[in-house]
């Protein structure tokens, strides 16, 4: 995978992100929906932009995502 490739998530997060050492809850539906590789991180994961849901992006790991043609 790289950046720019469009991929299909296949995995629903419980939380979006922490703050002050507190799982915040994932507000977004995000199995299921296409998205758009955006970044990698230098630790290798990849953050992936939905489009549909206002631009809102995710960092996941590899086997969250499919990547189609």
């Amino acid at each position: 995978m790289k950046v720019g490739d469009l991929v299909k998530c296949i995995f629903q997060p419980k939380t979006s992100r922490v703050e002050n050492d507190i799982a915040i809850r994932m507000e977004h539906k995000i199995k299921g929906e296409l998205g758009i590789i955006v970044s990698i991180s230098s630790y290798g994961t990849p953050k992936v932009m939905f489009p549909q849901l206002g631009g809102y992006e995710h960092p996941l790991a590899y086997t969250a995502l499919e990547v189609l043609a």
